[in-house]
């Protein structure tokens, strides 16, 4: 599912047969009007079944510390990930596969490196992932085969499908001193790395907290404002600087946010959650990177309360055309807003899904052939002023299935913008 990929395809008006661009008939299946509505299990996206049934678990772990020095492989993303995302890749090069496969018989940690901010340049960072799922491509049995404790086999693998999941930020050890092409990492290579502090420092006033009045706190939010008055009395500064990284305030606001979509909860610890929000914010490449350097997790949840006061539209980023309003964010994955997912290409897209978008143009016909939401088929969303391409939008092959129709924007082709307009003037 790439705008250069061949299954190029447009959509019909709902409730018509689709039929879909060389896989023939995808009809849009006849249901009782009586059947009751089904509401599309979100941990299906989370599971990424579209890659096949021949996965099998890795097994093992890497347990690794801040300053954790190693040669690991690293190729380059187009984006920040962060820790705690899936990564679900499928690698087609025989160069690649085979450097991977090796990996999978050592320590299963490979490398995503993240481009500066203008997406051509080497920003020197990135993220160790760590394999825990792998299936057998063309020719490929060495690196299972070794992960399982047998013996591989010499032939090398000509490709590789896998999921990970992104642990650890890092850095390289020797940080580039001049501007170095990210295409130079096109491919697979071994560099030095050292993994990066995640600081979670205690509440600001905890270590001058009167602990005489412990017995007085949480018992409501007046009595708790004024005993923090009180703490911050003997501190050269007053209260409202401390409430500025008040954890239980940000995470509030953050909670606040995210109300409307459907999940089971929030991480608890302030590192995990500042990791989760980064990763389902709606944020230019810039602020993404920006968050991603940050060591400290109550800092980076700080920049995160500030990004979520913006008002802001996600618009095409060849023209700046408006594609969606935040309201319209919602989740289709148990894992957020926001999944990766891999094509038959091999490219992985970053996705957020909407409920609604404008100013788009639909190219082909649909298609449910390798379908990151089963039971949806697929077709290409083009932006309608300059024809470049945002997405896909996602129609139901069941009548009863809701939503019965949404939209994945990529978010390397889309970008927000602080929207002028009050939200009440759209419907």
């Amino acid at each position: 599912m790439d705008d250069n990929f061949l299954y190029v395809i447009a959509a019909e008006s709902d409730g018509e047969q689709y039929e879909a661009a060389g896989g023939g008939d995808v009809p849009l299946e006849d249901n009782d009007t009586d059947e009751e509505e089904q509401q599309f299990d979100i941990a299906l996206a989370a599971s990424h079944s579209y890659m096949g049934p021949g996965l099998v678990a890795v097994s093992g772990r890497s347990v690794l510390e801040a300053g954790w020095e190693g040669r690991v492989p690293v190729v380059a993303h187009h984006g920040a990930v962060f820790p705690g995302e899936t990564v679900p890749m499928l690698l087609p090069n025989a160069h690649d596969a085979a450097v991977l496969s090796r990996a999978i018989k050592q320590d299963k940690l490979f490398g995503l490196l993240c481009p500066d901010e203008s997406g051509t340049l080497v920003s020197g960072y990135g993220v160790l992932c760590e394999v825990f799922e792998a299936g057998l491509g063309s020719g490929l049995s060495a690196g299972l085969g070794a992960a399982r404790g047998a013996e591989p086999e010499r032939e090398p693998p000509a490709a590789l499908s896998f999921k990970a999941r992104a642990t650890h930020r890092f850095r390289f050890l020797n940080m580039p001193k001049h501007s170095v092409p990210i295409h130079l990492y096109a491919r697979m290579r071994c560099v030095e790395v050292v993994v990066l502090p995640e600081v979670s420092p205690a509440a600001p006033l905890a270590r001058v907290r009167l602990a005489a009045l412990d017995s007085l706190r949480h018992s409501s939010p007046a009595l708790d404002r004024r005993l923090r008055g009180m703490d911050a009395a003997v501190t050269p500064w007053p209260l409202f600087v401390y409430e500025i990284f008040d954890y239980a305030r940000m995470r509030q606001v953050i909670k606040d946010y995210f109300k409307t979509i459907m999940l089971d909860k929030l991480p608890e610890d302030p590192v995990s959650l500042s990791f989760w929000v980064a990763s389902n914010l709606a944020l230019s490449a810039r602020d993404r990177l920006a968050l991603f350097v940050v060591d400290n997790a109550l800092l980076r949840l700080h920049m995160e309360v500030r990004f979520i006061s913006r008002k802001s539209v996600l618009c095409c980023s060849s023209c700046m055309g408006e594609i969606a309003r935040r309201e319209h964010i919602f989740a289709m994955s148990s894992e957020g807003v926001h999944s990766n997912y891999t094509n038959l290409g091999g490219y992985m897209h970053d996705i957020v899904t909407v409920s609604r978008a404008v100013n788009t143009e639909l190219n082909g016909s649909p298609s449910a052939e390798y379908s990151w939401f089963p039971g949806y088929t697929w077709t290409i969303a083009l932006c309608q002023s300059c024809m470049a391409h945002v997405g896909w939008r996602f129609d139901a092959l069941k009548r009863n299935l809701r939503p019965q129709q949404f939209y994945g924007l990529c978010r390397n082709y889309v970008q927000p913008r602080t929207d002028p307009d009050p939200p009440d003037r759209h419907t």
